[in-house]
């Protein structure tokens, strides 16, 4: 089956994204790596439009961002800025032409998995989903039938989890995840959506749909997705501070 969802990594001439492009080799999308821009620019012709994200050093010798966008056929918003944190009059800058994530100052995988899914998450025309999911790593509990297991949710949204690791469910089950928030004991109506590997592994990869999401919990899970969406959002600075 095709691949349709592309990434771009346009470096500069020191490879310094030469890593990150080998890190990502073998996800859910096709990773093309140029470090010239013309390179970059022949890349992005021959996916014939199928770019979804761009990603390139942030520094304060960045090539404009239209100039960018409409080189490789993406809109700004498509653009990721990676490596050192630039100074206040880039990110002004980035902000200003439209450019609304970053992954700046050797952000954790956990950072970058929800960096590319959310601007794939807003830039495919593809997507079917109607929630954006996070990358979590939270303690939880699974109850199906009265037997109880422990694994972890790797991401989250409004409409279900990624769990790993634990005695996980097959297609069609149904049960409960319970973790807890700071003060909150969230307990949320699953359906398994689906399950990879030996249910007794801690490699076990589950999907749950939530059944139904209450208000409180709703809350939780909005505030969860929030913060940690914050950290990575390409926020206008105050330059007369």
């Amino acid at each position: 089956m095709e691949i349709d969802r592309r990434i771009l990594i346009f470096d500069g001439p020191e490879g310094e994204l030469q890593q990150l492009a080998l890190d990502l080799i073998g996800r859910e999308f096709e990773v093309h790596y140029a470090n010239d821009i013309d390179e970059a620019q022949m890349l992005a012709r021959e996916a014939k439009g199928r770019i979804n994200a761009v990603l390139f050093p942030a520094s304060d010798a960045l090539p404009p961002v239209r100039d960018m966008a409409g080189r490789f056929g993406v809109s700004p918003a498509a653009l990721i800025p990676t490596g050192q944190r630039p100074t206040d009059r880039v990110i002004a800058a980035l902000f200003f032409h439209g450019v609304r994530w970053h992954l700046w100052d050797n952000p954790p995988d956990e950072a970058i998995r929800l960096v590319i899914s959310s601007v794939l998450f807003e830039q495919d025309p593809l997507e079917i989903r109607f929630h954006r999911r996070v990358p979590t790593s939270i303690a939880a509990r699974i109850e199906i039938e009265g037997e109880k297991s422990d694994t972890t949710i790797r991401d989250i949204s409004l409409g279900g989890a990624c769990l790993l690791g634990g005695v996980l469910g097959t297609e069609g089950d149904q049960g409960f995840l319970c973790f807890s928030n700071a003060e909150d004991e969230i307990s949320l109506p699953i359906r398994f959506a689906w399950a990879v590997g030996d249910a007794n592994e801690k490699s076990s990869v589950a999907g749950v749909t939530f059944i139904e999401v209450s208000p409180d919990a709703g809350a939780v899970i909005d505030g969860l997705l929030e913060a940690v969406i914050a950290r990575h959002r390409i926020e206008k600075p105050n330059l007369e501070a």
